[in-house]
């Protein structure tokens, strides 16, 4: 028998073309009332094929017009989009990324301490794993409106999906000045909220 959950009449459309069932947050999001201008709305494809502005095919799709011959699987992973951020006590999260040199910022602040705050990422198809090397060189910057410092440079030599894992999240510590004296009296933004920014 069913649970309500795989009932729900539409599904996801990954970027690697797989179907997935939704999770409770996802189900909620698209049962929530947007005014029709509300850029917030959720994108919904009208056929399986159909590809995003940027060419990507990932989207909701109402499952009556999945193909046949593709699965709706049940799993836990889920897909972060490069350039949007990503919560440091996240699990299963997995991202597409290009060849190239990116930049991780930590979002909220620019008075930054790293400790022993790690994050490892491991390419799905070959199981090479690469550490992002914290860097010293701490830019600071607006990103999606809020406060980001750069933290960490990731070399990624060959593309591919990466699986994301965070280690010792609780080292790291956020405060929204780096004024000496404003510090002094600010507290600590709660580290459980902390995101970083891959880009």
């Amino acid at each position: 028998m069913k649970s309500e959950k795989e009932k729900f009449e539409f599904v996801y459309v990954e970027n690697d073309g797989t179907v997935r069932e939704l999770d409770n947050d996802e189900i909620e999001y698209l049962e929530t009332e947007f005014e029709t201008s509300d850029g917030a709305r959720p994108y919904i494809k009208s056929n399986y094929d159909q590809l995003t502005p940027d060419k990507k095919i990932l989207g909701f799709l109402h499952r009556s017009k999945v193909p046949k011959d593709i699965e709706i699987i049940n799993t836990d992973l889920r897909y972060a989009e490069m350039r949007f951020p990503i919560g440091i006590y996240d699990t299963n999260k997995a991202i597409e990324l290009p060849v190239g040199i990116y930049s991780i910022k930590v979002l909220g602040g620019w008075s930054v301490s790293v400790g022993n705050f790690s994050i490892e990422l491991k390419n799905r198809e070959n199981g090479k794993v690469i550490t992002p090397k914290v860097t010293n060189w701490r830019i600071q910057s607006y990103e999606l409106g809020e406060r980001g410092k750069k933290i960490m440079s990731l070399d990624i030599p060959k593309r591919g999906i990466y699986l994301i894992e965070f280690k010792n999240q609780k080292d790291l510590k956020v405060k929204r000045s780096n004024l000496f004296l404003t510090r002094l009296f600010e507290k600590e933004l709660p580290n459980k909220k902390l995101k970083i920014w891959i880009g």
